[in-house]
């Protein structure tokens, strides 16, 4: 069987965390989840199966089977809703492997401490 990679975030760290999926692993299974409706449909586009809506509604989550995902990849703008939305992913899939990125150095420790197996932090240039 193949990975389920799910991607949060559809931005361009997103984009290219996504892009780098599909030339490295072209066979895994890739879902993105953004709110914005035109991320979803450039996510289309590029080849991924892509939902709309929120990450941390657990309906959406299901939607994007977030429950079967062997990688959870969290790259959304604000650093409180990457952490809302990890422990929403937490919550439905203990043994994921989920890598977010965040904006401030200082909410490192707070991301680990919520299940994150992997913090990158995102340099502004």
């Amino acid at each position: 069987m193949t990975d389920h990679i799910l991607a949060i975030g559809y931005g361009d760290t997103g984009r290219d965390a996504v892009n780098s999926v599909l030339v490295l692993q072209p066979d895994a299974s890739l879902t993105v989840l953004d709110t914005d409706l035109f991320a979803v449909l450039e996510a289309t586009a590029n080849g991924a199966t892509a939902v709309h809506g929120d990450a941390r509604d657990r309906c959406v989550l299901d939607e994007a089977a977030a429950d079967a995902a062997d990688r959870v990849f969290i790259a959304v703008p604000d650093d409180l809703n990457a952490y809302l939305i990890t422990r929403s992913v937490r919550t439905v899939n203990p043994d994921a492997v989920i890598i977010a990125v965040i904006r401030e150095p200082e909410n490192h420790a707070l991301f680990l401490s919520s299940g994150v197996t992997s913090v990158h932090i995102r340099h502004s240039g």
